[in-house]
């Protein structure tokens, strides 16, 4: 009898989601601290089970990533599948609160694709890229191509990617906006990005730029410590890798960086310098005050296509910054952040503060995203469509 009675206790204890409970946990736990820095006991103590009962549901850390992007993605998947197998899947509008409400279920979706995805084994990592590629050809052919059927190949896949950042931007950031009311300017700021017309009239920066090596020993550093954190993580590299890829090795490498940490902060620290740069010249160039968010915009597109790796670093690998050091750039991009938002509100006097700052968010957002997708890049016209597509957001 006693035996009889030990399976219902055990179903008691296993609740029938529990698996859902651990996905959960886990995207929270990477998505605060990264893949590398998060133990599989950490997530079985954030779910309340043993480490040994997590192992039950998933056969390591790699497999609970995949299962936690695959659950995220298949969400805007079947969602894009239902609106093109529908009798009458509505208008562009209907479609895109549609779904921005998957990006609203979804909301850590952008970082874990964006961030951790490298750290899936090669056919995961391939999986989810492609799907990524195919999210943004169907958002082209279901919202773009309808509502602007002019368009020519290049600038519909500017602005189907610009829509896809847009939908799943939430990940980013808290907006103080109410369900309802996010979901409409989600879908607002997309229908003005996919409408806006023509290029903007100034010159962007070169799509492909020629790469020449500095003479200095430290720059020649930090510029393959950013490439290789872009590549590999911070948690992927080792210092000695970073010296390796510019023959300087042993105890050489310490006469520029204490520590690896170190390099992040130089890195980071770059970033910030030159966006500080384009902010002053933003403010000082001859405008209205109303023209003003469109020199940010401007600039930062610039800084973006001409520093990809130094910004890559500054927002994926933050989070292993010292704790110092993280809390001073945290200040800094708030400032910033503040800095747009005075200026889209100088743009749009409609718009209370809370709508204003989501907007900053969803603009940046774009340019983020953008930059770091090889095959819009390498095209001439990029920093122009991009800049096109980021004013936008704003502008009615």
């Amino acid at each position: 009898m006693g035996g009889a009675a030990r399976p219902a206790k055990d179903t008691a204890r296993r609740p029938p989601d529990r698996g859902r409970q651990i996905a959960l946990n886990a995207r929270e736990l990477f998505t605060a601290h990264g893949y590398h820095s998060v133990r599989m006991d950490q997530i079985a103590e954030a779910s309340g089970i043993t480490a040994r009962a997590l192992y039950r549901h998933y056969a390591n850390k790699q497999a609970l990533l995949s299962h936690v992007i695959h659950e995220d993605q298949q969400r805007l998947v079947t969602a894009l599948e239902q609106l093109a197998t529908a009798d009458d899947a509505g208008s562009v509008e209907d479609r895109l609160s549609t779904l921005a409400e998957v990006g609203l279920e979804s909301r850590r979706l952008s970082v874990l694709w964006q961030r951790e995805a490298r750290h899936l084994d090669r056919d995961d990592f391939l999986l989810v890229r492609n799907r990524t590629r195919w999210i943004a050809e169907q958002v082209g052919r279901l919202v773009v191509a309808p509502a602007a059927p002019d368009l020519d190949d290049f600038t519909t896949d500017v602005r189907s990617w610009s829509v896809v950042s847009i939908l799943t931007s939430l990940a980013f950031y808290d907006s103080g906006l109410s369900r309802a009311r996010l979901n409409k300017l989600l879908v607002e700021a997309c229908m003005r990005v996919i409408g806006v017309v023509g290029a903007h009239s100034e010159p962007g920066a070169p799509a492909v730029q020629h790469l020449r090596m500095p003479a200095s020993r430290r720059e020649q550093l930090l510029a393959a410590a950013a490439r290789a954190f872009r590549r590999n993580g911070y948690a992927g590299v080792s210092i000695d890798d970073i010296g390796a890829e510019v023959g300087v090795v042993g105890p050489a490498i310490y006469r520029y960086f204490d520590t690896k940490a170190g390099i992040l902060v130089a890195a980071t620290n770059r970033f910030y310098e030159w966006q500080a740069l384009e902010v002053a010249q933003a403010l000082t160039r001859p405008a209205r005050d109303a023209d003003v968010f469109d020199a940010l915009v401007e600039g930062y597109v610039r800084l973006a296509v001409r520093a990809i790796d130094v910004l890559a670093v500054s927002f994926t690998e933050n989070h292993y910054l010292p704790e110092g050091e993280r809390d001073r750039f945290d200040r800094i991009r708030e400032e910033n952040t503040l800095e747009w938002q005075r200026w889209i509100s100088a743009t749009r006097d409609d718009l209370d503060e809370a709508t204003a700052l989501t907007l900053v968010h969803i603009s940046k957002g774009i340019v983020h995203d953008l930059v770091r997708i090889a095959h819009l890049y390498r095209e001439p016209t990029f920093a122009s469509e991009l800049t096109t597509a980021v004013t936008a957001v704003v502008h009615v």
